[in-house]
């Protein structure tokens, strides 16, 4: 039974795994995070400096508008007219417009308080615009209260020449009146010449109350605070920038860290593995590498290193699901070519024949045979010579290791052009049941399961099938494909080994943890650990050619 990909990814993901990618992916985001604050540093000292000077403004009443709104006022602070005065004043060459780009006035709250504040590459400049805009703006509020002091002047005194020249008018008719004997209409024009005195003088009082001690005398406004001259630039802030760039580079980073995991399609540990395959992990493996002049296979090479002691693991948890499942040959492949399948053959039989278990390893690779070479052994002849009827028996084929005197190895022999029809064939299934018969176990090295049709024929012929799997490079697509290919032709999937694992990945863990998936090792009464032994140990050695 296979477990659905998409099933898996739709899990839903803890907190503590979202800090495990960020774990893995810590240079990644520490990369992008460095270089977005190296491009921002970078830019903010490119940039040219700029001053700002602040001076403050206290906006007076006055007679036509007694009770000014600040916000009102600020917005006259950066109008037109007073940057064309203040370019005037301070005799710059550009547009009143422009003028107002390096321009900021704010008002404070429930106070009659502006502050102008003027920004500029030179901070002469900076400060004298700042000056200059409170004292335009005083003076041109000042202007407009003239020219409106001005307008009601003309317009009250229109109204008392209006008025007196009615008078002029009810003065004659009175004299007409009173010589032509008319007392009535004469009393009539007396009211009417009476009314118009009391306008008049209405008038002339309005006309006293617009018009000023003097024109300098209109108070508009006051600088409370001059600008003073900036010693250092506002802008840009290298600090401010920096930390800027940093939050946006650790945002960017953290994404970039997820997107690539998100494409990575290796696989993320112990649990993934067990969970794509279906299958436990038998062994992680640590890389070993090799010295000049020492033996390829590491149990040869560092018996008491962490990959031997793997491989021994590996091969405790091996006898014990053996033992359980009656389990007596064993395919090792891989989903592609350069992932340790032969490797993991050869020091899994070291490490059974070191403990008492007779081996025959098969070199079934009849397309690229290297098992041979770790052992330093011919291949003239092997297995495909049986096969193909140019050996009768195959016992002389089986050739003895030196130093190792329990294991046998029968070579793939000359490279077939039917590799798939030789495996496939009713000889290659009595051989590996005859192997069975004459061993303890029978440990078969085979193509890669991807690209050919081998390994899912040997895998009908055998008890059980290991996939080795390269820890830093087999595709989870790769390995669930394998995983698929052999679980169709009905392989007994007994579990897979990590191959070449980096100890401070999160694939590391105890080398003694591959036991737990089937349960514990058996212990006797001192704590000591007891290998599971084969039903087969009572089975004859082999009959090798005299």
């Amino acid at each position: 039974m296979t477990m659905d990909r998409s099933t898996i990814a739709d899990q839903p993901v803890e907190l503590r795994e979202y800090l495990e990618v960020l774990r893995r992916r810590k240079i990644t985001v520490l990369l992008v995070t460095g270089l977005l604050i190296a491009l921002g540093l970078a830019q903010s000292f490119r940039q040219t400096p700029v001053y700002e000077a602040e001076s403050r403004l206290l906006i007076k009443p006055l007679p036509s508008n007694p009770y000014p709104n600040v916000d009102t006022e600020s917005e006259v602070v950066a109008s037109l007219p007073v940057a064309a005065l203040v370019r005037d004043e301070v005799g710059l060459a550009q547009s009143p417009d422009s003028l107002l780009d390096g321009l900021t006035v704010t008002s404070t709250v429930d106070t009659e308080v502006a502050t102008i504040s003027y920004q500029s590459p030179e901070p002469e400049i900076a400060q004298r615009v700042a000056n200059s805009f409170a004292q335009s703006y005083i003076d041109y509020r000042r202007d407009q209260e003239q020219k409106s002091i001005r307008s009601a002047r003309e317009s009250i005194e229109q109204r008392i020449g209006a008025v007196r020249e009615d008078l002029r008018d009810v003065a004659t008719d009175i004299t007409k009146a009173e010589t032509g004997g008319q007392e009535s209409l004469v009393t009539t024009l007396e009211t009417e010449r009476s009314a118009l005195i009391a306008r008049l003088g209405l008038l002339e009082q309005q006309l006293d109350d617009v018009s000023p001690d003097s024109p300098s005398s209109v108070e508009s406004g006051e600088v409370l605070e001059l600008a003073a001259l900036p010693t250092s630039p506002a802008s840009p802030d290298h600090s401010k920038n920096g930390v800027l760039a940093g939050i946006i580079g650790l945002v960017l980073g953290v994404g970039t860290a997820f997107v690539r995991e998100r494409l990575d399609d290796r696989f993320r540990g112990r649990d993934d593995v067990e969970a794509v395959l279906n299958a436990p992990v038998l062994a992680t493996v640590q890389r070993y590498q090799q010295l000049r002049g020492s033996h390829p296979l590491v149990l040869l090479a560092e018996p008491e290193g962490s990959s031997s002691e793997a491989y021994r693991s590996l091969r405790t948890t091996l006898k014990f699901v053996s033992a359980q499942r009656g389990v007596e040959s064993i395919l090792i492949t891989s989903p592609s070519q350069g992932e340790g399948k032969t490797v993991t053959t050869a020091n899994l039989g070291i490490a059974l024949a070191q403990a008492g278990s007779r081996v025959i390893m098969v070199s079934a690779d009849l397309r690229r045979p290297t098992l041979e070479s770790y052992f330093g052994i011919p291949n003239r002849l092997g297995l495909t010579s049986w096969l193909l009827g140019e050996e009768p028996y195959w016992q002389p084929l089986l050739l003895e290791v030196p130093d190792l005197p329990n294991i046998r190895v029968l070579p793939s022999g000359p490279v077939p052009a039917n590799p798939a029809e030789l495996l496939d064939s009713p000889l290659f299934a009595k051989l590996v049941r005859e192997l069975e018969q004459n061993s303890d176990m029978v440990l078969l090295d085979s193509a890669p399961t991807l690209p050919v049709a081998d390994p899912s024929i040997i895998a009908t012929r055998v008890g059980g099938v290991v996939v080795v799997l390269d820890a830093g490079s087999t595709p989870r697509s790769a390995g669930a494909h394998a995983h698929e290919q052999l679980v169709r032709v009905g392989a007994n999937l007994l579990g897979t080994v990590l191959n070449r694992f980096d100890p401070s990945s999160p694939l590391y863990s105890s080398y003694y943890s591959s036991q737990n998936y089937y349960g514990r090792r058996r212990t006797g009464r001192s704590g000591s650990e007891q290998e599971a032994s084969p039903a087969s140990e009572s089975r004859p050695w082999w009959r090798l050619p005299g």
